[in-house]
């Protein structure tokens, strides 16, 4: 790793900008510029943390003369703050989703490429060694050929966010959900090791969270070009924490139950080897790692190496993949995903 401190601007200091914020400090190789127009929740991040900067305004900062900038705004802000990076040529992290809606994406992406700058989107599991492990021995065959995904990833949401009513996540123009929010990290998972999905259909609904405009509940189907076929299912009021995803190849099993990757290829009903990647961390200190991780390797690719992280035109395909199962069940029907144009 390089010892060069770089100078790196964290844009929004709510619950996602403050792990950022941890995450990049614990490297030890950035120093923190931070963005937030809450002028208590700017000062309380001031004094917790004492960035080397801070300001109300993003106009107020030279992005220019910063190495980074990771942008922890609410998702329907996304695509404006990426211009500003991209006119300034700064390299940027984006947290997901890419945006809302589709429109005004495709211009964005352009943008970013004319600018010939790094840009990735913060599906935060890329980099977890669990995930890492499970990527390595599907590519090297050990499964046989994967045709099918069962994922169940299902929590007690206000436990861990108990103002979720007052954020985001609450407002679904603004990005929040079971889908759009919380679904976007499997859709990532299954585009990354399957490929383009091509068709979906999908129900959802708000069936326990009180003081949301957005669905807490939703069951998915997806078929990719490959043919494979994968089934999420996700609710955020359960009170035990699932993240239990399988993985069936026409040669055996992979199982990823939160951190711990588990391995079959007999039918005893067993798991004849398991490894827990996390070994004595609860969900969220596991979470938080994984931060830094993702801070380490984003640092890393401004240095030039190359890094697992997602692209734009992979969240592209993610936020379109979002969008299509809301169109299912509103239409209630399957929606074809070709030419992408079905979502919109």
């Amino acid at each position: 790793m390089s010892g060069r401190q770089r100078k790196v601007v964290i844009i929004g200091t709510g619950g996602i900008g403050r792990r950022h914020i941890r995450g990049y400090l614990a490297t030890g190789r950035a120093a923190l510029t931070v963005v937030e127009p809450h002028a208590a929740r700017r000062a309380a991040v001031v004094e917790e943390f004492a960035p080397a900067g801070a300001a109300a305004r993003l106009e107020d900062v030279d992005l220019a003369a910063h190495d980074l900038a990771v942008i922890c705004t609410p998702g329907h802000l996304h695509l404006p703050m990426i211009h500003a990076c991209a006119e300034a040529r700064l390299p940027f992290l984006v947290e997901k989703p890419l945006a809302v809606t589709l429109e005004g994406v495709d211009e964005a992406i352009a943008a970013v490429e004319r600018a010939g700058i790094l840009a990735r989107v913060g599906f935060i599991r890329r980099i977890a060694p669990e995930v890492q492990a499970l990527r390595r021995q599907i590519a090297d065959g050990r499964i046989g050929a994967l045709k099918l995904v069962y994922v169940n990833a299902s929590q007690n949401f206000p436990l861990y966010r108990p103002d979720y009513r007052e954020t985001y996540y609450s407002r679904p123009e603004m990005g929040g959900g079971a889908i759009l929010d919380a679904a976007s990290h499997s859709f990532d998972l299954l585009i990354s090791l399957l490929g383009e999905p091509v068709t979906v259909s999908a129900m959802y609904d708000r069936m326990v969270l009180e003081g949301s405009e957005t669905e807490d509940t939703c069951l998915i189907s997806i078929r990719f070009a490959s043919g494979a076929m994968a089934n999420l299912t996700i609710n955020q009021f359960q009170r035990r924490n699932v993240a239990c995803s399988e993985f069936i190849g026409t040669g055996g099993n992979l199982q990823l139950d939160h951190a711990t990757l588990s391995f079959a290829d007999d039918d005893s009903g067993h798991w004849s080897q398991s490894r827990d990647f996390m070994e004595g961390m609860v969900p969220m200190q596991a979470h938080q790692a994984r931060f830094t991780i993702q801070a380490d390797t984003m640092l890393d690719a401004l240095d030039g190496r190359p890094d697992p992280l997602a692209t734009l035109p992979e969240a592209r395909t993610n936020l379109a993949l979002a969008l299509a199962a809301k169109r299912s069940w509103q239409e209630r029907r399957f929606i074809d995903l070709a030419g992408r144009e079905a979502a919109a």
